[in-house]
């Protein structure tokens, strides 16, 4: 079979997971010891913006390309540019800059003329006056240029691009895949991971970082709301709180899944699911046959429906299995809490839900307080919602009476 055409799409794509993956390894550097990284931003002015310990920055334009292309020269629109674009950074945000990253994959066109980015560089930070350097010279010309369109005067461009580097990785685009896994695996905490573990964490901080590189806002809907004096000034610092990484998010993002190093409970015939039933019928007419108020039964709704949303979290962050182990794991604790509830209650009465509701609200608590490690960061109201379920699945009762049949109409 002939090799399929390249889709522009999944170039496109491929390109920009380069970028997340070097942002990634950038921001990793937050959890290396003695670290002068503050926080990295994902498409914030640049491509990737680091923020040092001395409250500078460091503006990173990244560029791609395979690697029987050519080498990327200063003539070409995408490293000019980003060249320029850093000159008009350096001039809008004056003293806030301490240097510049033009990064590639790939390699610069190096013969030391006017079309080498590294000459051009390394005149404008060891010959800012541009001595010796004939007026037609490639080097002044190239400067001119920028000058003029960028409409600045020629030293705040030979400022700003002495500030530049230059970073050749040398490797295809693909490689920061393995890139990412091993330089979490060299994390001295995380050396006793498994290769698989790692791997989810890597999946992980990309999933993080492709998410806050759109333009989405950072924040609650009342906050996107808020009348205030600068409106076009609050949305941009939601959507910048939103492009942040910090030391605290990528520990949180590099912590091992629970699974591997905790025993989860279960229970018998536990039923593997892919999500949580839509309906809960079968719960209300308990719930109602218990003596139960409709208060309480709409509140025990929505318990359900925030463990389906931790539920879909584990599936997608974990996968499905791994879902499914920490839903049994509930299961057997609110199963556990209703059965003693309902020990403590249904005395002297057939319809004894609403005191065995009351008496597991309190039982749950003491028991997330006492589960905790083993809640995955939930709370009682998630055990709650389990027992909700449990009852949709006969599994718990709200009174003596087990015939779910609504009553006749009167004749």
């Amino acid at each position: 079979m002939s090799e399929l055409p390249r889709d522009p799409g999944d170039e496109v794509q491929r390109r920009f997971r380069y970028q997340i993956n070097y942002a990634a390894l950038k921001a990793l550097q937050m959890l290396a010891p003695g670290s002068s990284v503050r926080s990295v931003y994902c498409e914030h002015l640049e491509d990737v913006l680091v923020e040092g310990a001395n409250g500078l920055f460091t503006g990173i334009q990244v560029k791609t390309r395979e690697l029987d292309q050519p080498q990327f020269r200063l003539s070409d629109k995408s490293v000019s540019g980003a060249l320029k674009r850093f000159c008009v950074r350096d001039a809008r945000y004056p003293g806030q800059f301490e240097r510049f990253v033009l990064a590639t994959n790939f390699v610069f066109h190096d013969n030391e003329t006017g079309d080498d980015v590294g000459t051009v560089l390394n005149c404008c930070r060891n010959n800012p006056g541009l001595d010796g350097l004939s007026p037609r010279h490639k080097v002044r010309r190239c400067l001119a240029e920028f000058a003029e369109s960028t409409a600045m005067a020629q030293e705040n461009v030979i400022a700003a691009l002495g500030k530049v580097r230059l970073e050749e990785r040398k490797t295809g685009i693909d490689q920061p895949e393995q890139d990412l896994v091993r330089a979490l695996g060299e994390i001295e905490t995380l050396g006793n991971q498994s290769v698989f573990e790692l791997y989810r964490m890597a999946d992980a901080i990309r999933a993080h970082i492709w998410n806050v590189s759109s333009l989405a806002l950072e924040g609650y809907v009342l906050e996107t709301h808020a009348v205030v004096e600068d409106f076009a000034g609050h949305v941009e610092s939601l959507r910048t709180r939103r492009k942040r990484l910090d030391r605290e998010l990528m520990a949180r993002l590099t912590t091992p899944a629970a699974a591997d190093h905790r025993e989860l409970l279960s229970i018998r015939e536990f039923i593997a699911r892919e999500n949580i039933p839509p309906g809960l019928g079968r719960m209300e007419l308990k719930m109602a046959a218990g003596g139960i108020g409709y208060a309480d039964v709409e509140q025990m709704k929505d318990d359900v429906a925030s463990l389906e949303r931790a539920f879909l979290g584990w599936k997608e962050k974990f996968g499905l299995t791994e879902a499914n182990r920490r839903l049994a794991h509930f299961q057997y604790l609110a199963n556990r809490a209703a059965r003693e509830a309902e020990a403590q209650t249904s005395t002297g009465s057939s319809a004894y839900g609403q005191a065995m509701l009351t008496d597991l609200r309190g039982r749950t608590q003491v028991t997330a307080a006492g589960e905790r490690d083993s809640l995955f960061g939930c709370r009682s109201e998630h055990l709650v919602g389990t027992a909700g379920l449990l009852s949709e699945e006969c599994k718990v009762w709200w009174s003596a009476d087990r015939d779910l049949s609504p009553a006749a109409p009167d004749a």
